[in-house]
């Protein structure tokens, strides 16, 4: 197993606990109608992005890393505006419990993450690794094996609980062995011959490939645009350097100085 940080399990920990409670005060505030809904989630996504930006120093200052950030956060622009969420909330079905439950879930996990993603991308030469909650399953293993840049989106399916661990760029002491987990029993999703294939030596990528096609997964806050302003996805597909995606985030207020 590779070495984990204990900064970023905490995180983990952390921003899924934040979650679970954005589901449960968002069904007490059903009663009183979308806009309650709508303000539970906005805090919640508010604590979120916060806990994420305060992670990335911590895991930094584990690995006694020196990468002040260029910019600070405003973290009132990782929310979801009150008339997009009304929009995700409509096509909701009203007697599936689970669909609301996860759209909460989903929503306030995407903010931290792309809260964490900014806080990488506003930092020199610091990249981040997927930070998974073994056992995991075929479609997020296989994107666990590799440092991702800055400005590289994080893909996840519905229900996605995994997070990132902010590394020096390059870095591959906290990558994880796909082989290596299927080994430990610690990958779900894979059928025996699956399994089987890829203990003999077979590789992850290219027996799950067919899967990971039709498997769902997205980038978190895949939109490059939203309320007439670009998302911090749009911004670094945007970008033609860190300065210009600074420069960006700036600009468009997901920073502040």
């Amino acid at each position: 197993m590779p070495q984990r940080l204990a900064s970023a399990s905490r995180n983990y920990a952390l921003s899924a606990l934040i979650a679970a409670r954005a589901v449960r005060e968002a069904r007490k505030a059903q009663r009183k109608g979308s806009a309650a809904v709508s303000a539970v989630v906005f805090a919640h996504q508010v604590a979120n992005a916060r806990t994420s930006d305060q992670a990335v120093a911590e895991m930094l200052s584990e690995q006694r890393i020196a990468a002040p950030p260029a910019a600070v956060l405003d973290l009132l622009q990782f929310t979801t505006a009150p008339a997009d969420f009304d929009q995700m909330l409509a096509s909701v079905e009203a007697d599936l419990h689970w669909q609301f439950d996860r759209l909460i879930e989903s929503i306030v996990q995407d903010a931290a993450r792309a809260a964490e993603q900014v806080a990488v991308g506003v930092r020199e030469n610091v990249g981040w690794v997927r930070h998974l909650n073994l056992p995991s399953c075929d479609r997020c293993v296989p994107l666990a094996g590799r440092v991702y840049h800055y400005s590289d989106g994080f893909k996840r399916h519905p229900g996605c609980d995994c997070t990132m661990t902010a590394v020096r760029a390059g870095d591959t002491t906290y990558v994880e062995d796909p082989a290596e987990l299927v080994r430990q029993g610690q990958v779900t999703g894979l059928s025996r011959a699956d399994r089987r294939a890829i203990l003999d030596g077979a590789d992850f990528g290219q027996v799950v490939n067919l899967k990971r096609k039709s498997a769902g997964l997205l980038e978190a806050g895949q939109a490059l645009t939203r309320g007439g302003r670009p998302t911090p996805a749009g911004i670094y597909r945007m970008a033609s350097s860190q300065d210009e995606a600074v420069s960006l985030l700036r600009r468009f207020r997901y920073v502040t100085s």
